[in-house]
């Protein structure tokens, strides 16, 4: 609490307790309403000046306005209720440019934190990223050209991603990992490996968003070797996918090199996916495909407590346009596809028929795989489809359209974790986006750095502090010194000591 804060709390509670002991509570409580009003700051940063400088000189419920130039920086912003607003002049954004040199444009770790109005490009790893906060908005931003991920909230609740522009993305443009109570709408992503993943997520609405020209559109996967353990409830609703049939360009041996170029919508061991109301055009493999968790590679080493097969997922109506047809760019996309999976020793991914699906499989609006349950279509003779055999047909009565939003209760956001030990909580937040367990998705899975480093704390923390390229076919790591050394310490005990027991994901 600052100097003048608690002047203004003694001065009243004082004299409210001579008058009136009883009032003294209200007094209290009217106290901190009126100094949120009184005392919450707005601070302006023109080109040439710090953000990071103004950022940390401000506290809780205070403001960062940031004017158009060009601002070279890393933001780190580990505060609640904060605002961090970008101004728009005539037409000029305020820019982060890491200038490829940079790591990450923006990580929060505060809840309640809205960020605004930002060009942000040219970062190594990720565009904007929040850790572990809940009551998180990611408003009218444009992100491009970072090698990881976009716009990347991981481990959150009641999340929102909303009238935002991304493109040139690595991996994924907008990732959602491992949160809860989520809402992504009226959004732009293009030119990107995935358009918007959710991974690891419960109760996510993907609305009104326009996805094209990417690997894959809109993807939802339930990854083994992670903390949380499945995709639950997941709307996909009124958006525009069309032409993702880009040249899949992930770093050779990342999990998402191993996506096919042509897919609309995917869905790998979700459960309770609702496709609803989409307009899904042009896509040259598969307009929808669902499937179980045997398109991963290293399929042989399943985290058992991840349920590997898509169920009581629903297909409603939607409009398919010329899905599975392919021109020549489309054919090229996918001849670099075959020709970098062969290369990587990971095998063509099988039909749903159980045979190999060959360099140039036929394409259909809807393919499916795997042994899920109660999975359904609601007009199964409208559209081409193979491998849906076991699907039912939907009710009318399974629309979504009562469904505004999934966010929830604001207090449920409020905590950083959930009585975790900090160590889990860091490696939930932070390093899970890149390091499961036993399967490579970014980084080096988590027992090859067991293997490496056996009981060496000290070292895991010097290297994520300062770290360097040593693995051919790997992106550089990002930095994570600014975690500190307490959390640094705190991860790297939790990640030696991580057991498999079949990728469990349980330390002790």
């Amino acid at each position: 609490m600052s100097f003048k804060k608690k002047f203004l709390f003694f001065s009243v509670s004082k004299i409210v307790h001579q008058k009136n002991p009883f009032q003294f509570s209200f007094a209290i409580l009217f106290f901190f309403f009126l100094s949120s009003q009184i005392f919450s700051r707005t601070l302006e940063v023109h080109e040439g000046e710090s953000i990071q400088k103004a950022i940390d000189s401000l506290e809780k419920g205070d403001t960062v306005k940031v004017y158009p130039g060009v601002y070279n920086e890393f933001l780190f912003v580990d505060k609640t209720h904060f605002t961090l607003s970008g101004v728009i002049v005539n037409g000029k954004w305020p820019v982060l440019d890491g200038v490829g040199k940079l790591n990450d444009g923006v990580i929060g770790s505060g809840a309640n934190f809205l960020i605004e109005n930002f060009h942000i490009k040219n970062y190594k790893a990720n565009g904007v990223m929040t850790q572990g906060a809940g009551n998180i908005i990611m408003r009218k931003l444009i992100v491009e050209n970072t090698g990881i991920y976009g716009i990347y909230p991981t481990m959150g609740t009641n999340v929102v991603v909303e009238d935002t522009v991304s493109l040139g993305i690595a991996d994924a443009a907008i990732y959602i990992g491992m949160c809860h109570n989520v809402d992504v709408r009226r959004n732009e992503v293009y030119g990107s490996v995935i358009g918007i993943e959710i991974e690891n997520s419960t109760n996510v609405l993907i609305e009104g968003n326009t996805v094209y020209d990417n690997s894959a559109g809109i993807v939802a996967f339930a990854l083994p070797g992670l903390p949380l353990k499945k995709v639950e409830n997941v709307i996909i609703r009124k958006n525009f996918i069309f032409d993702n049939n880009h040249r899949n360009f992930a770093e050779p041996g990342a999990l998402v090199a191993g996506v096919p170029p042509g897919i609309g919508i995917g869905v790998m061991a979700g459960d309770e996916v609702t496709i609803e109301g989409n307009i899904i055009r042009r896509n040259s493999f598969a307009g929808i495909g669902i499937g179980d968790n045997n398109l991963l590679p290293n399929s042989k080493s399943p985290d058992p407590d991840v349920e590997p097969n898509p169920d009581r997922n629903k297909v409603l109506e939607n409009v398919f346009i010329d899905n599975g047809k392919r021109k020549w760019n489309d054919i090229i996309s996918w001849l670099f596809y075959v020709i970098r999976i062969i290369f990587s020793g990971n095998p063509i991914p099988e039909s749903p028929n159980g045979g190999k699906v060959g360099i140039f499989p036929e394409g259909y609006d809807v393919v499916a795989s795997g042994k899920g349950k109660d999975n359904c279509l609601i007009s199964p003779d409208s559209v081409t489809k193979i491998g849906t055999s076991s699907y039912g047909i939907c009710k009318p009565t399974d629309t979504t359209e009562k469904i505004k939003t999934m966010i929830g209760d604001p207090k449920l956001g409020e905590s950083k974790s959930d009585a975790r030990e900090l160590g889990k909580q860091v490696f939930g937040a932070v390093c899970s986006g890149c390091h499961s367990m036993t399967l490579r998705t970014v980084g080096p899975p988590i027992k090859e750095i067991q293997e490496k480093y056996k009981k060496d704390v000290y070292g895991v923390v010097s290297f994520a502090s300062m770290p360097k390229k040593v693995r051919e076919g790997f992106i550089e790591m990002p930095s994570q010194k600014y975690l500190g050394n307490e959390k640094l310490t705190a991860v790297a005990n939790y990640i030696l000591n991580l057991k498999d027991e079949g990728a469990k994901g349980v330390a002790k």
